[in-house]
């Protein structure tokens, strides 16, 4: 197991050169949201602006389009009908999208046609959990997944042989690296197993060790805000052109340490108890200037 440094995120996060225009820093999609849960949206867009991304589209149904327009002005608006995957970087799924049917034929549209780096989360993954887990052959994106204890028991249990035990959200917790490469194994995919000392595990077996985050970070939202800041970072390196596979690695790495820092710098500022997911999201653009201190 290896443990994610400053210095090796200082080496690995994407550059900025003076001439820039905000294309270089990659269009995000963000297909996120759903009635009384835009607050999962806007905090995953947020993030994604405050880790570098250029541009952001929110991907969500178009009566909840004023939501987004208030939320994080700064995002443009697709529908989950018209969106056109080859426009985008990096995509991300999940954060507060409900467990549906419709969603999760979208779920699996990503898999099928995206070509690009892609993170699921939340209900991305619990669509998966709930009606059918695909074979590794038939992802097509670098997939990056980011559950915690409860979604990644369900995904294990779904993906499992049949006539295998069911796992619990408290034997994952306990052998979290065990879990999270079998899910990267199974899946071809680079597997964020969040909670202390979040783990990142890669398809060959390997395990990143994250050193940053608190406990304030247990709260409403902090999931999204990981998201955001995660796809933010593929959707970078994938435009300055990183391949999909190492931009998944790289985006996942970084991001889990970053995600951690900015945590750890609004607990500087407002304690523990009372962090708020949208504080960890505004506190991400300082801890990239703190990383960039050599």
């Amino acid at each position: 197991m290896e443990r994610i440094t400053k210095e090796q995120i200082q080496a690995w996060l994407p550059k900025r050169e003076p001439d820039a225009h905000k294309g270089d820093f990659g269009r995000i999609l963000v297909i996120a949201g759903s009635n009384g849960m835009m607050g999962a949206c806007i905090l995953a867009c947020r993030a994604a602006f405050r880790s570098g991304s250029g541009l952001v589209a929110a991907c969500c149904p178009e009566e909840l389009f004023p939501v987004v327009h208030a939320g994080v002005p700064e995002a443009t608006c697709v529908s989950r009908e018209t969106f056109v995957l080859s426009r985008y970087d990096a995509a991300a799924i999940g954060s507060g999208l409900g467990v549906t049917r419709e969603n999760y034929e979208t779920v699996c549209r990503i898999l099928r046609e995206y070509e690009g780096p892609a993170v699921l989360d939340a209900d991305g993954i619990n669509c998966l959990s709930e009606y059918g887990v695909p074979s590794a052959s038939e992802i097509q994106p670098a997939l990056i997944l980011t559950p915690h204890a409860g979604e990644a028991a369900r995904l294990v249990n779904a993906a499992a042989e049949a006539g295998r035990p069911p796992v619990t959200p408290q034997e994952i917790a306990s052998d979290r690296a065990f879990y999270g490469k079998f899910l990267a194994k199974r899946l071809g995919a680079v597997c964020i197993m969040k909670g202390r000392n979040s783990l990142v595990c890669l398809p060959d077996g390997t395990v990143y060790e994250n050193t940053t985050g608190n406990a304030g970070m247990a709260t409403g939202g902090s999931g999204d805000v990981l998201t955001g800041v995660t796809v933010s970072l593929a959707g970078q390196y994938a435009a300055q052109g990183v391949s999909a596979q190492s931009a998944a690695v790289l985006a996942a790495v970084c991001g889990t340490y970053l995600h951690g820092l900015a945590g750890d710098l609004a607990a500087e500022k407002w304690g523990e108890a009372g962090l708020m997911a949208g504080d960890i999201a505004n506190c991400a653009a300082i801890a990239l200037k703190y990383i960039d201190k050599k």
